[in-house]
């Protein structure tokens, strides 16, 4: 019954999301258009498939799902993300 609380690894690859999300669109970047935006998409595109996978094959209950997305969300606000763009992340990494 304890191991359905125990949310350590969500919270650590919510960690590991934010951190990669953090070197791919840095919050100063993220209002300028730029030449590389495609490229940024492409890669934020793809690390949050990478994540969303490893938690659909991690298995995580509903308790550990919600700790890995409110600590993602949390994350990025701490980090001064806006909030449509913590919204978006959110919600593509929770589909």
């Amino acid at each position: 019954m304890l191991k359905w609380f125990d949310a350590a690894a969500a919270e650590a690859q919510a960690d590991e999301a934010v951190a990669e999300i953090g070197r791919i669109v840095p919050k100063d970047e993220l209002a300028a258009p730029g030449v590389g935006r495609k490229k940024q998409v492409s890669k934020l595109d793809q690390t949050i498939d990478r994540h969303r996978r490893q938690a659909a094959a991690a298995g995580y209950n509903i308790y550990k799902k919600a700790k890995f997305a409110n600590r993602v969300k949390w994350k990025l606000r701490d980090a001064g993300y806006p909030d449509d763009f913590i919204d978006s992340v959110v919600r593509l990494l929770i589909i």
